[in-house]
């Protein structure tokens, strides 16, 4: 009886555990700040960074988000993680190096961010930029990157540099929370 108890109790602990959801910081935390540091290779194949990357997916996906970056989770790291459609996968994004494209000219971009709940900002990106970086597995990828998951490579890269969109928004345009902006995509 001991037994069947015991493993029962471990078949209740373990789905709760691999459903780990870490907290987003909010607007005000100093980590949102930082400019935060580049992962070597070691460490981007580590359990633990493996852990943390399949974590921050997870929060995403759960938060309603298209991407989360890891200063979001209180972890100053070059590393974000994005969805750009229904159907896409989760892309991880670790130690990126962007180049705007400034020849394909800005657009605005109206978006919401994860660790500012509530607001929706219209900004200017740029409609394509140059990648390069490392995906989850440690390789190394270079890309001419457009559209959306251009709008949310930049807005997770500002991230990683300490940059919120409440820097870039005009002082005309500060704090726009129209209706119409409901349903900007979180990031």
């Amino acid at each position: 009886m001991k037994t069947i108890i015991a493993l029962l109790a471990a078949l209740i602990i373990l789905p709760a555990q691999a459903q780990t959801r870490l907290d987003i910081i909010q607007l005000g935390h100093p980590t949102l700040r930082q400019t935060a540091r580049e992962l070597t290779p070691s460490e981007v194949r580590s359990p633990e960074m493996q852990t943390l990357i399949d974590d921050m997916i997870h929060t995403m996906k759960q938060a309603g988000g298209v991407g989360l970056a890891a200063p979001q989770v209180n972890k100053s790291l070059r590393l974000f993680v994005m969805k750009s459609g229904t159907f896409s996968r989760p892309e991880v994004v670790i130690n990126p190096v962007v180049d705007y494209l400034e020849e394909h000219g800005q657009q605005d971009s109206v978006e919401g961010c994860l660790s500012i709940p509530g607001r929706s900002l219209r900004v200017r990106r740029y409609k394509r930029l140059h990648m390069s970086y490392l995906n989850r597995r440690g390789e190394h990828v270079v890309e001419e990157v457009k559209g959306f998951r251009a709008i949310i490579s930049q807005h997770e890269y500002d991230h990683l540099n300490g940059v919120l969109i409440v820097d870039l928004i005009d002082q005309a345009n500060e704090y726009l929370d129209f209706a119409a902006y409901a349903n900007a995509p979180l990031m």
